[in-house]
């Protein structure tokens, strides 16, 4: 398959996943160490306060088997500014990529409040395996 055809393939699955994807309210707030919602935990890098213009690194253990995503979600006043999802396992879209903490076309500045969320596919149905909710500063 060319280079071109796989773009497309990738950019229509992860397109595929960000229509899917449940948006995962549970869980606490926590500054990259715990996690809740699932079997498996996600892990933020550098762990601490977080800031507005930040890259992170999200990891989890969920196993590779299950070709698992992570999902970022942040909002402002219940408006999402900032959403993205990256693959878990090597060789899948953006693996092994930071993600933004802004800026994106809605989220200028200020704080907000991001969600991180483990999930693959089984059966057809989206599972969650993990959530992780943060405060992101101005």
């Amino acid at each position: 398959m060319n280079r071109r055809r796989m773009f497309v393939l990738a950019a229509t699955i992860a397109g595929v996943a960000l229509v899917c994807v449940p948006i995962a309210l549970a869980g606490k707030p926590s500054h990259g160490g715990g996690t809740t919602g699932g079997s498996y935990t996600i892990t933020l890098s550098p762990t601490g306060s977080y800031y507005f213009g930040e890259n992170i690194y999200a990891t989890t253990n969920a196993p590779v088997s299950l070709s698992p995503f992570i999902s970022m979600k942040c909002y402002q006043n219940g408006a999402l500014v900032g959403t993205t999802d990256h693959a878990a396992f090597p060789g899948g879209w953006y693996y092994g990529w930071a993600f933004s903490l802004g800026p994106s076309a809605a989220w200028t500045g200020g704080a907000a409040n991001c969600t991180f969320s483990v999930y693959h596919s089984s059966g057809g149905k989206t599972v969650t395996d993990a959530t992780l909710k943060i405060t992101v500063s101005a």
